[in-house]
C-alpha cells in the first residue's frame, strides 16, 4: 500500500469484525520452532509485515516453511545449521532478539543483530542481557551483533531474578530453558496472555513448566522436544482500538470471539468507566459508543492525581496494557473532562500528542512521560505525518474517524506491521478511507 491515506470521519462504524490474532504472541512463538526437529504447525497467523520478516529469518537459518494456506504455517527446523540471524532483516525489528533463546538451546550460541523497530527509547535488549547473564550466558558485542554463548558445562539449576517483568525477556529465557537440560527458575516473570500462550506451546512440546500465570516460573527442559500445534488468541491491542473506534464514532461493533473475561476483563472494565456499553453475546461482544463519553472522577473509582483529575496509568499484567495507552489518549480527547495519562515505561511514548494537537486536541505535556488531556474536542482534520510507532499512528487514525472532517495521514503504512488488513477492516465497518 501507499504510505498515505485520506480519511473522512464522522461516520458511525457498524458491523461485525474478527480482531487480528495477537502479533506479539506469534512473533515469540515462531522462533520456538527452532527448539525441535519435529514440525510445529501454527494456525491463525496474521500476515503482518513483522510476522513476514520473522518467517523470512527462520527460512534463512535453514528451516523448511510451508505457508501456502492462508494464516496456516508449518515449520520444520531439522536442517537448520546456522546460529546467526540475518543482519539486514534482524536490524529492522526488535523481535529479532527472540531468536536468542532458541538458538542458544540448539547450538549453545546465537548471533543476533542489534534490533531496531519502533523508536521507543533506549530499552533495546538490556533486560534480555541481564536475564541471560544470570543464567550463565556470556554476552559480547562485535560488528553490530550481540553474541550469546552458553557455558560448556551448564549448572543443573539457575535462579534468575529479572531486572524487570519484561515480557520478551521472560519469553526468551523460557525458550532457552525449555531446550536445555537445566532447570531455570524465573522470578519477576511477566504473565501477559501472550507469555502464557508461549509457555503452553513449550509445554505441548515437552517442557515441564510450573507457575504459569504467576510471576515465578520453574522450567525444566529437554534437548529433544516434540512437534506441536499453536493458535494465538485475539490481539488485546486490536480489541482496544476497535472499542475506541466504536466509542468516538458513536457506532456499534460486534467483536467475534472476544467474550473472554480472563484475558480481556480488566480492559473492558476500564473502557466501561467511560460509559462505553460492552455486552457479551455468546462468544462475542457488542460494543456501543455512548452519546456522551464521560469518566466520572468521583464515581468511577479511578485514582485521582488531583481533585477532579482522574489518573490513567498502565501497569504490568493483569493491569491495563501499555500498548493500548495511545488509543486511550484519543478516547480521552472526547471525554467530558480532564485526565492525566502517564506512560512510565517509554520515555518517548507520548510524543505523538504533537500530531493530535495539530488535529485540534488540547493536550498539555507535564513532562516527557505525563500529559493532561482536556476534552471534549472536535478534531479539525488536516495533513499529518505519523510517527513511526504503530500504536501512535493508530491513535491518530482513530482520531481521524471521529468527526466530519478530512485527515490525510502520511506514514500510515507502519500500521501494516501489526494490522495487515486494517484498511479493509475499517472500510468494511463503514469508514471512508482513500489510499493516495
Amino acid at each position: 500500500m501507499s504510505d498515505t491515506i485520506k480519511v473522512t470521519g464522522g461516520i458511525p462504524l457498524q458491523g461485525i469484525v474478527t480482531p487480528v490474532p495477537n502479533k506479539n504472541a506469534i512473533v515469540a512463538a515462531l522462533p520456538a520452532a527452532l527448539l525441535s526437529d519435529k514440525t510445529i504447525t501454527y494456525h491463525n497467523v496474521p500476515k503482518s509485515t513483522d510476522v513476514i520478516k520473522i518467517i523470512e529469518m527462520i527460512k534463512l537459518l535453514g528451516a523448511e516453511v510451508e505457508d501456502s494456506k492462508y494464516m496456516d504455517i508449518k515449520i520444520n527446523c531439522r536442517n537448520v545449521n546456522s546460529y546467526t540471524v540475518d543482519k539486514v532483516l534482524g536490524n529492522l525489528i526488535r523481535a529479532s532478539v527472540m531468536f536468542a533463546g532458541p538458538l542458544l538451546a540448539r547450538f549453545g550460541q546465537a548471533r543476533i543483530p542489534i534490533p531496531g523497530g519502533c523508536v521507543l527509547g533506549k530499552r533495546y535488549i538490556a533486560a534480555h542481557i541481564d536475564s541471560f547473564t544470570k543464567a550463565g550466558i556470556e554476552v559480547t558485542f562485535e560488528d553490530g551483533y550481540a553474541h550469546f554463548k552458553a557455558p560448556e558445562k551448564p549448572e543443573y539449576l539457575y535462579d534468575v531474578w529479572q531486572l524487570e517483568a519484561s515480557v520478551t525477556a521472560t519469553e526468551n529465557l523460557a525458550m532457552y530453558a525449555a531446550g536445555t537440560g537445566s532447570e531455570i527458575v524465573i522470578t519477576d516473570a511477566a504473565s501477559e496472555p501472550h507469555v502464557t500462550q508461549l509457555l503452553g506451546l513449550l509445554q505441548s512440546m515437552g517442557a515441564e513448566i510450573d507457575g504459569i500465570r504467576s510471576n515465578r516460573l520453574t522450567i525444566k527442559g529437554s534437548k529433544t522436544l516434540n512437534g506441536a500445534e499453536y493458535t494465538p488468541s485475539p490481539d488485546p491491542v486490536d480489541v482496544g482500538g476497535l472499542i475506541v473506534a466504536a466509542a468516538v464514532t458513536k457506532g456499534k461493533i460486534t467483536l467475534k470471539d472476544c467474550n473472554d473475561r480472563e484475558t480481556f476483563g480488566g480492559i473492558y472494565e476500564w473502557f466501561e468507566k467511560f460509559g462505553i456499553n460492552i455486552t457479551a453475546v455468546g462468544t462475542d461482544i457488542i460494543v456501543e459508543g455512548p452519546e456522551k463519553i464521560y469518566l466520572d472522577p468521583e464515581k468511577s473509582g479511578v485514582p485521582l492525581a488531583n481533585e477532579g483529575l482522574p489518573k490513567f496509568v498502565p501497569r504490568p499484567w493483569p493491569g491495563f496494557p501499555v500498548d493500548i495507552l495511545p488509543v486511550v489518549v484519543t478516547l480521552a480527547c472526547k471525554n467530558h473532562g480532564q485526565m492525566l495519562v502517564q506512560n512510565w515505561m517509554y520515555e518517548t511514548g507520548l510524543d505523538f500528542i504533537r500530531e493530535l494537537n495539530a488535529l485540534g486536541a488540547r493536550i498539555f505535556m507535564s513532562d516527557p512521560q505525563r500529559i493532561i488531556v482536556n476534552g471534549p474536542v472536535t478534531f479539525n482534520g488536516g495533513i499529518i505525518t505519523a510517527p513511526g510507532i504503530i500504536q501512535a499512528c493508530k491513535a491518530i487514525f482513530l482520531a481521524s474517524l471521529a468527526d466530519d472532517v478530512t485527515t490525510t495521514i502520511r506514514g500510515a503504512d507502519v500500521l501494516k506491521r501489526r494490522y495487515p488488513d486494517f484498511i479493509e477492516v475499517y472500510k468494511g465497518l463503514g469508514a471512508k478511507i482513500e489510499i493516495n
